[in-house]
């Protein structure tokens, strides 16, 4: 894992995996239950959703999580974190920043303080691939540590860039146009990747900061 310090010491680190076809759960080893049963597992599914309420138009319900055409933002919070409400208050605050995330990204918040059944489906239209994870092993499968923890993944579920960690709006709209307007591509070496992200996040900061 490669780490860097940009501005404001924030740290970042950038993780390159592809998931592997046999992280897959047996349907057959969870019970249906009774109506009850599953009254209350629809309840628990719910209950991560007001993680993110009054950005119901940002994220989008984490029981299916799909790509959907665009890069996907998979954004690991938990109850009790300050940096992930501050975060969160960044995107209602400033509409830019709210406006290009729902432009380019299918984003997702997932809250790993609850245990929820997820069906992941990445790959493009020919290649399209479905997994059923619990939160916990969807954390696992990113490396979430702490919180929060931001993954840019492409339509494969491929992390691009991951992000551990608060960071101010301006850097993290930096962040989110280099990778949601492909000017990563075509970059093969991660130090350059690096070194071209750092370059257009105090390029972006200079410029918002004259605006």
């Amino acid at each position: 894992m490669r780490k860097f310090f940009l501005l404001f010491l924030t740290c970042f680190s950038l993780t390159r995996f592809a998931i592997a076809d046999d992280d897959t759960i047996d349907e057959s080893m969870i019970s249906q239950g009774s109506s009850s049963s599953a009254q209350a597992l629809e309840e628990a599914n719910n209950l991560d959703k007001q993680s993110y309420a009054g950005l119901e138009d940002v994220f989008s319900d984490t029981k299916n999580i799909a790509p959907n055409g665009k890069y996907m933002l998979l954004v690991f919070g938990k109850n009790g974190c300050s940096y992930c409400e501050l975060l969160k208050e960044d995107i209602k605050k400033h509409e830019v920043l709210r406006n290009f995330i729902k432009a380019h990204y299918s984003a997702y918040y997932i809250n790993i303080s609850y245990s929820k059944m997820h069906s992941f489906k990445v790959g493009g239209v020919h290649h399209n691939k479905e997994f059923k994870l619990p939160t916990s092993e969807l954390a696992s499968i990113y490396d979430v540590g702490s919180t929060p923890t931001i993954v840019f993944a492409n339509p494969d579920g491929k992390t691009i860039y991951e992000l551990p960690g608060y960071m101010p709006y301006k850097q993290f709209l930096a962040v989110l146009e280099f990778i949601g307007k492909g000017l990563d591509e075509g970059i093969k070496d991660d130090k350059e990747f690096i070194q071209k992200l750092r370059a257009y996040i105090l390029k972006r900061t200079r410029e918002l900061n004259a605006a």
